[in-house]
């Protein structure tokens, strides 16, 4: 009786590719979870390296910050002090100040320096006070007109607390969240320089449920959603980087020229007590160090004046070039900066 026999090798057959089937699933079960596992690595490391450069840059700012306070509290108030007790000055007589576009210093810019350190003490950040974290994150990142705004009215602002959460940028690279609500490495993805983030962190799914087949389809896409970030934070990281970069410049720069100023002011503040207050009874070797006290605080004030950042976070290019060229205008390397008063 065949019948019997054929059945028998169909159930047989059946059995086998049953097997075979239940093999292959497992197979695409333990496949899937080696490449969530990439996948998942991948991220980590993505996040990692971003975390790394986000308090490299965010420090980086914030001493920054610090240090202007601490100059303004300082060397530039003991340079408006003592420059302010000079009668019948005539910055006209120096070639230094002449290539410097000086000739508006009185008028301009230590009126400027004057404004600038007033609002601070308005917002109780002159002599012995401190700077919190956000507030320096500010100062260090915008200029003094982003920073020191008036109101309509004219009045200065009266705190500078929580100025940097005004700014989303600000806001992740102070405290690695987003004030809104805290979107970790995809918010800072989305804020920092226009990035758009793309599939959320938290891409992986559960696989045991699925099918074998299934769960291999999801590892795949799963790996393309983490090679996405991994090439959104190479981006975002090398924009830290530079960020970083040009602070530690600026940082540089500021810290070379407010030295070169507390010297200057030092020996004008000599001979204020050794031959009064008229300019003209000062010998000309005083009379320089008058000059060149003025120099570094205009070139000072062009630092200040010079934003990191602009109010949507992006680096602003023409920043790098303009403190490359205040540093080589300090040290005397180059006789003349442009449009210093910008």
């Amino acid at each position: 009786m065949p019948i019997p026999i054929i059945i028998g090798a169909v159930a047989a057959a059946a059995g086998i590719y049953g097997i075979a089937k239940g093999a292959g699933g497992a197979k695409d079960h333990s496949n899937a979870k080696n490449i969530n596992e990439n996948a998942q690595s991948m991220v980590d490391n993505a996040g990692a390296q971003i975390e790394s450069s986000r308090e490299a840059t965010n420090k980086v700012i914030e001493d920054y910050g610090q240090r202007k306070l601490r100059a303004f509290n300082g060397v530039i108030n003991d340079f408006i002090v003592n420059f302010g007790r000079l009668k019948n000055v005539e910055l006209a007589d120096s070639v230094e100040l002449e290539k410097l576009n000086a000739g508006d210093f009185t008028s301009s810019t230590l009126s400027g320096l004057k404004q600038d350190y007033q609002m601070l003490k308005d917002a109780g950040l002159g002599i012995g006070a401190g700077m919190g974290s956000g507030a320096a994150l500010a100062f260090g990142a915008y200029n003094g007109t982003m920073l020191l705004a008036t109101a309509s009215t004219g009045t200065a602002i009266s705190s500078l607390s929580g100025v940097a959460a005004t700014n989303a940028t600000l806001a992740w690279l102070g405290g690695g969240s987003l004030a809104t609500g805290g979107f970790g490495m995809a918010g800072g993805m989305m804020v920092l320089g226009g990035i758009v983030a793309g599939p959320a962190l938290a891409i992986f799914g559960h696989i045991l449920g699925n099918k074998g087949e299934e769960a291999l389809n999801n590892a795949r896409s799963n790996l393309e959603q983490a090679k996405t970030i991994r090439d959104q934070s190479a981006l975002m990281v090398d924009k830290l980087q530079a960020i970083e970069k040009v602070t530690t410049l600026a940082n540089n720069a500021f810290s070379m020229t407010s030295g070169r100023l507390r010297g200057s002011v030092h020996d004008m503040k000599n001979a204020l007590e050794s031959y009064g207050e008229n300019f003209h009874d000062f010998p000309q070797e005083s009379k320089e160090a008058v000059f060149m006290s003025v120099k570094y605080a205009q070139l000072l004030k062009a630092m200040i004046d010079t934003p990191l950042l602009d109010q949507e976070g992006n680096l602003v290019l023409s920043t790098e070039r303009r403190i490359i060229d205040i540093a080589a205008v300090a040290e005397g390397k180059k006789d003349k900066l442009d449009d210093i008063a910008a």
